[in-house]
């Protein structure tokens, strides 16, 4: 029964979670294929300043496993944007873009991803 009830918020934290973060999402149903994507948007004539800030012990963990091809596999990707501006699948024009005077110590990415004092635009 405790298995089921973590399962059970596991499955609302992530429902929850998806009106935040609407933009993007992946998935994977086993023999049959996996895709991801993002809906995007448009940002234009817009000014985005990251400035002034510090961050010490930030660590991304992530990987993937599975059981055998049928059986399934879990990949979690493990993102920390720190300082960062991370913009994917949307379309940017006529806009100035600054990451300027941040700090950023112990950043640590054990199989995911740190993009510190950055901009990504994908």
């Amino acid at each position: 029964m405790k298995k089921f009830a973590a399962a059970t918020v596991a499955t609302l934290a992530l429902c929850a979670a998806s009106a935040a973060f609407a933009q993007s999402g992946s998935g994977n149903i086993p023999g049959i294929g996996k895709g991801s994507g993002s809906a995007g948007s448009q940002i234009s004539n817009s000014h985005i300043t990251v400035a002034g800030n510090k961050a010490t012990d930030v660590m991304a963990i992530g990987g993937s496993a599975g059981v055998a091809k049928v059986a399934g596999s879990v990949d979690m990707s493990g993102i920390a944007n720190v300082n960062s501006v991370n913009i994917t699948g949307s379309k940017v024009s006529n806009s100035d873009i600054t990451v300027s005077n941040n700090e950023a110590t112990g950043i640590k990415a054990i199989g995911g991803t740190a993009n510190v004092n950055s901009v990504n635009i994908n």
